[in-house]
This record gives structure tokens, sequence and C-alpha cells, in this order.
């Protein structure tokens, strides 16, 4: 479809911005941006009365299939749905991926999934069965035989190099998009949450090969050492740092690598983990200030921020909140437009799609937000003041009800792809019928 987006104050999520702006949209990709534009015929012309156009929002770090069950909440979490019925899993996993769309996030990175349900939940949205993010999957990921992440695939822990290497492949095969060492340290049942557990020969080992195969790179680390050994071995962006030091920020810097602090997830296990009793949620309440504090550090340091929530991570931070991550960001000395950027361009360059995604920006899919009100003035209204979301040019939120024209012809357009298959699927047997006698099936 070609249509319009006119009088808008865009953000382009770069830190640039078109007052009384317009966006020409073909075929799900951005035309033309700026100021006064000359538009040619079109088929839909959605004045936004001065509402505000920005990015849709990238998040580095989910559990769409559920959350985190090996930091000791027990049997009875009710994340990571490793006890569940597969079916169960699935169908809760489909309605977090919508869920997270209609909150504004358009892409994600899956970090961690049971039955390799992230890939087929990647495929699913890529041929339009769902409504969901774009989805970039890690599948189970390397660790260590009984380490944190062994709950996925109690059997495919590594120990040395060559494991490694065999499991990187293993993962590539089965279909995955990011090698993520989930083990570089604990946490631990101990309480001891900078437990080296992958050594540094593994992780090179691991992200050689996953390099070599053209996978992304990411690893769980919360502290000094175990960053240290992730920087050094080749990891793209890292997980958490909770516990960072000064070496690690340095390695971060000279590496150029992303940190994804995942801060939203220590807010609410302090705040929402005494109601489904997860047992050391009550002894955490003292370390808010000190991540933060260690975050704030690095972004002085000049440690790149790129975003991610780790919404499913635990049963206490749900599919949703993504965008409070953002809140975090700021208290932690982040600029309001360096806070969107982390979640935009930043997020994009981390993951190396930042040609096709991030920015408001001639030629990239267009994936958009569409707010009451300047997210600038207070970074909880890309959350609160949400209006619409658009993915691809493809509308899947319209809560002011101003998209509706685009929203029935794309509707239309994607319904009449459909037949058209049908179509030609029926001409095929019908086809194969008439040379052998008889249908193929």
């Amino acid at each position: 479809m070609h249509y319009a987006l006119v009088d808008a104050l865009i953000l382009t999520g770069d830190g640039r911005e078109h007052s009384n702006g317009a966006i020409e949209i073909f075929d799900g990709r951005i035309v033309k941006v700026g100021s006064s534009l000359s538009l040619p015929a079109v088929d839909e012309i959605v004045p936004l009365d001065g509402r505000v156009v920005m990015p849709g929002l990238i998040d580095l770090h989910t559990h769409l299939v559920g959350g985190d069950k090996a930091l000791g909440q027990g049997d009875n979490a009710l994340s990571y749905k490793m006890a569940d019925p597969l079916a169960k899993a699935v169908l809760e996993s489909v309605e977090a991926a919508a869920v997270t769309i209609q909150s504004g996030v358009t892409t994600v990175q899956d970090l961690g999934a049971r039955d390799y349900l992230d890939i087929f939940l990647r495929n699913a949205q890529r041929e339009g069965l769902i409504t969901a993010p774009r989805i970039l999957a890690a599948g189970a990921g390397v660790f260590v035989p009984g380490g944190h992440g062994s709950f996925w695939e109690p059997n495919r822990g590594v120990e040395g190099s060559v494991e490694a290497v065999r499991r990187v492949k293993e993962l590539s095969l089965a279909g995955v998009d990011v090698i993520k060492v989930v083990s570089a340290d604990g946490p631990e049942f101990s309480g001891d949450w900078t437990t080296v557990q992958s050594t540094p020969d593994e992780i090179e080992a691991a992200f050689c090969e996953a390099r070599r195969l053209g996978k992304r790179t990411t690893a769980h680390a919360m502290g000094g050492e175990a960053m240290i050994n992730v920087a050094r071995g080749g990891a793209e962006t890292i997980q958490h740092g909770w516990y960072l030091t000064e070496e690690a920020c340095d390695w971060l810097v000279k590496a150029d690598i992303h940190l994804v602090p995942t801060l939203g997830e220590v807010v609410d296990i302090v705040e929402q983990g005494p109601a489904p009793d997860m047992p050391w949620a009550s002894d955490f309440g003292c370390e808010r200030d000190g991540i933060f504090e260690r975050i704030s550090y690095a972004i002085q340091r000049g440690v790149k921020i790129a975003m991610g929530s780790d919404c499913g991570g635990v049963e206490a931070h749900f599919h949703g909140a993504n965008a409070d991550e953002l809140v975090w960001y700021q208290e932690c000395g982040l600029s309001s437009d360096a806070a969107i950027a982390s979640a935009t361009i930043e997020a994009a360059r981390a993951l190396r799609v930042d040609a096709q995604l991030g920015t408001i920006e001639e030629g990239k899919l267009a994936d958009m937000l569409i707010l009451r009100s300047d997210p600038r003035d207070n970074l909880r209204y890309v959350q609160d003041r949400l209006v619409g979301v658009i993915q691809g040019g493809e509308v899947v939120r319209d809560d002011a009800g101003i998209l509706g024209g685009i929203k029935a012809k794309a509707i239309t357009e994607l319904a009449q792809k459909r037949l058209e298959t049908i179509s030609a699927a029926k001409w095929a047997a019908a086809r194969s019928k008439d040379i052998s006698g008889a249908s193929v099936g």
C-alpha cells in the first residue's frame, strides 16, 4: 500500500526531528520523510494532528517463551514453562509476543527458550501467522553442565573448546540467529552472583565459530571477570553487567561493545518479586542502588547502552513492560534523546540491522510508533501515551482510530495474497492430477 502520515512531530530516533512533518510509505518502506514534503498521489493521507511519530522499539533481551527458572524460584515458577505441556507454552508465548508488539516493541532479540520455540515464533511472524515483533532467536544457547541455562537442555552442557564449537554448530543447524553464552557467570543458588562458569577458552571458541557461521554473539555476564572474558572472546553485546568493574568498562569501550543493562528487571524483582514468593526477592532490595550506581558509572565512562528488558526473565517482570527500561536509563544519566536512541538506532547497530531499522529514514522498514505527547518530556509517555503501532507499514495498533484507511486496505491486500496462494496451490494440484491421473495431495 502507498500512503502518507502528515502533520506530525517526527522523532527520527537518532536525535533529529521534523516539525509539521510527513512520512511517505510504500510497500512497507519509508520513501520520504521531512517537513513540508511534496507528496505524490497516494492511496491514503492520514493527518496526525500534531501527534508524535518515532521508530518502533528494539529490545535486545526478551524471553517470549517464559522466564528464567534458574534463579532459585523453584518448580512453581510462572516463568520458563519447563513443566508445562508444550501446547500451553506455545499459546502463552504467542500471547506474550502479541502483548510485546502492542507495547511498541517491533523487533526483539529473544535470548532463551525451551524446545526452540523462539525459532518457531520467529518463522510464524515472518509468514504472517501471528502478530509479533520481528524475532532474532537464540535457542537454548551455550552453557556449562549444570550451570545457568542448563534447565533448557540438561544434556547439552559444554566442557572445553571442542564441545563449545560442536554446540554452536548444533544451534546453527537448528536455525538460531544469535549465539548466546548463557553462563559466563552466575547467579548461583548460593547467592554468589559473579561466579565464573564458562572458561575464556570455551567462550572464545564458541564466538569464533559463531562469527564463522555469520551469527551474532552475546553473553550473560554479571560481574567484571566474566564481562572481560566475553569481551575478549568476541561478544558484540553483553547482557546485564550489574556488578561491572572499572576494568570491564574499559574493555567494553575499547572493543566497542554495547551493554544491555536490563534494569527494569532489577526494579521489578524488588517491587513485584515478593508477591509470587521469589525466594531471594526480599534480599535483593539492597542491591538496587548499587546496580544503578554501577550502570551510571559505565555511562560516564562512555560505554554504549542498548535497550534490553529481560521481560519474561523472571515471573515478576511482565511482558509489555519493556519501555520502562528507558526511564531507568535516564535515572542512570542518559539524556531523553540518548535513552530513546538506546532502543532505536543504538539497538539496531548492536544487532547489525541499522541499514533496515532504528530510524525513520528513507529506504528503511516502516516500523513506527504514534504517541499523543512528546516522550522527551517524560519517557513514560512511550508506553502511557502510545496510540498507534505500525510494523513494516502494517497497522498493529490504532487506539485513536486514525489509521482505519490503512488498516482496511492492508488487511484486504493480505487476504488477497492468501487467496492467490490458495488458488495457485489448487491449480498445481489439478494440473498434477491431469498429468498423473491421481492427486498428489
